[in-house]
Parts: structure tokens; sequence; C-alpha cells
């Protein structure tokens, strides 16, 4: 197994989805524009900041929506930043070990916050552009980025899904 498929595979793991797409998760994974092999075919990937930019979109939609279903009359803004701000997604990635998951360029010795957390916004967007909301949702709720005043509606998520 090479050693981005092994990557693939801890972060398969760590987030409790398993891609379709395997391609999808190198591109979220690659801290740097590479020219890889995966599934038997040469691709040349991006930076991941490309899937970050959708996966900041898609991750601040689906919170949006279940502040929205809560209820609350306000605290959005401070409840996007608490889930979704880049200090909490790199705790939250280096928390979950991701950084043992991130392709870096090979000059590169250490995963600092900044590439975490643009790192976890990328593979929240591979998961989607992958899985759609409901993998997406279960992807947030395994990484806990997710908040307490929105604890209820992820309890009602849970129900509907029958887990």
């Amino acid at each position: 197994m090479s050693s981005l498929q092994t990557k693939i595979t801890i972060c398969e793991s760590i987030i409790a989805y398993d891609f379709t797409d395997e391609v999808l998760c190198a591109k979220a994974l690659s801290a740097y524009a590479a020219c890889v092999t995966i599934q038997g075919q040469t691709r040349n990937l991006q930076h991941n900041s490309h899937m970050a930019v959708y996966g900041d979109a898609v991750s601040a939609s689906y919170l949006c929506r279940t502040w929205l279903d809560s209820g609350l009359d306000s605290q959005w803004t401070a409840i996007r930043e608490c889930v979704l701000g880049n200090a909490n997604l790199a705790a939250v990635g280096f928390c979950h070990n991701l950084d043992r998951c991130v392709l870096l360029n090979p000059g590169t010795t250490a995963v600092s916050d900044k590439t975490m957390a643009t790192t976890v916004e990328a593979i929240l967007g591979a998961v989607h552009v992958d899985g759609g909301n409901a993998a997406l949702g279960l992807v947030m709720v395994k990484l806990g980025l997710t908040h307490a005043l929105l604890d209820v509606v992820t309890y009602n998520f849970y129900l509907i899904l029958g887990r």
C-alpha cells in the first residue's frame, strides 16, 4: 500500500466515512500541488485550499441549517466562529490525529495550525462532494464540529437516521 493510500485509509478510519471516490480524499489531504499515483493512475492534485473553500461553504450551510432548525433566535455568528473558526478546526484536526494524513511538501516537516484547519475544511468538502449532506453531517458530528446549543437538533438527526 502506498503512502498516500495509507493516509487515505487512516483518514477514512478517523472520520468514519469511506469515500466512494478516493481521489476526492487525496485532493483534500494534499497540502501542496502534487503529482501522485492513486488507483493505478498518475494524477496532478491541486493544493487542498480549493476543496477547503468548498468545505467551508458547505459546512457553514449545514451548521446554519442545524441552527435554523434549532429555533434559536440569535447566536449564529458565535456558533459559527466557535465551531468553524480556524483555531477550532486546527484543534479538532490535531485532536483526532488528522495531521498523520496530511500530504506535505517534501521539504515540510510538520503540519501547521493553518494547514490543519485548511485540511479539515477540505475533508469536509470532499465528504460532501462524495456523499452529500447526510455524510457531511455524520462526519461533522464524528469530529465534534457541533455546539452545545445545537445538541438537541443533532440528537434528532440521529433519531431520524436510526442510529
